[in-house]
């Protein structure tokens, strides 16, 4: 049987076999990024009434015009939508219990930019000469740090076991990593609005998830209180 098959007729709870987790993996591969998705739909309207504007014999100028308008303002609505609405809105559910989270190892925040702060870096680096690593591991812009990702945007530390995406550096993972679904933005957090593991009834709560994750201190710095 094949996974969207499998996957399709599975009633049993997802996390709770290695079948079920792949499952979960494939829905998320169904629905994950809309963002990405609805960028890409802008665009092709953007060429289409670049098309239809040149066609009706406007020119070329109006053409070129008319497909950069239509560009920015599909970035800046998506922008405004997902990075800044949903995002601080979710932050705003978590942090107050409407909602939970619960990582089902789909391999999400493995595909999103991880920015590094000076001891993650530190660590890395000393992994990575313990490990005998050559290759690039982290890119760096003036003061800036972030894990290299492949071609694919994918982490170069994420690694797929049996299908199953799994992290090579777990237990050394970044702060940005423990983090997630919260995102520092500035001088406020808020949260990833497509993370799969946001849930009303399931998963942690917002303390219980800087608990875990030992990044008590780290949100404490960022909004001042918990």
């Amino acid at each position: 049987m094949k996974i969207n098959e499998a996957c399709a007729t599975q009633e049993t709870r997802e996390e709770d076999t290695a079948q079920g987790q792949l499952c979960s993996v494939w829905r998320v591969g169904l629905q994950l990024r809309r963002d990405a998705i609805l960028l890409r739909a802008g665009y092709a309207t953007a060429v289409a009434l670049g098309a239809g504007t040149y066609l009706i014999g406007l020119g070329l100028t109006a053409t070129v015009g008319v497909v950069v308008a239509a560009v920015l303002l599909t970035r800046s609505a998506i922008y405004l939508h997902y990075e800044r609405y949903l995002a601080f809105r979710s932050f705003e559910d978590f942090a107050s219990g409407k909602i939970r989270h619960e990582c089902i190892a789909c391999g999400a925040s493995c595909h999103l930019k991880v920015n590094l702060g000076k001891d993650d870096v530190e660590r890395l680096l000393r992994y990575a000469k313990e490990n005998g690593i050559q290759d690039t591991i982290i890119e760096t812009h003036g003061k800036n740090y972030w894990l290299k990702r492949k071609r694919s945007g994918a982490c170069v530390f994420l690694t797929y076991v049996d299908n199953l995406p799994r992290c090579s550096i777990y237990t050394i993972r970044p702060t940005a990593c423990r983090l997630y679904p919260l995102i520092p933005s500035g001088a406020r957090l808020k949260v990833d609005p497509l993370c799969p593991g946001l849930s009303k009834d399931r998963g942690h709560t917002f303390k219980e998830h800087l608990i875990i994750q030992e990044v008590g201190s780290y949100v404490r710095k960022v909004i001042g209180k918990i």
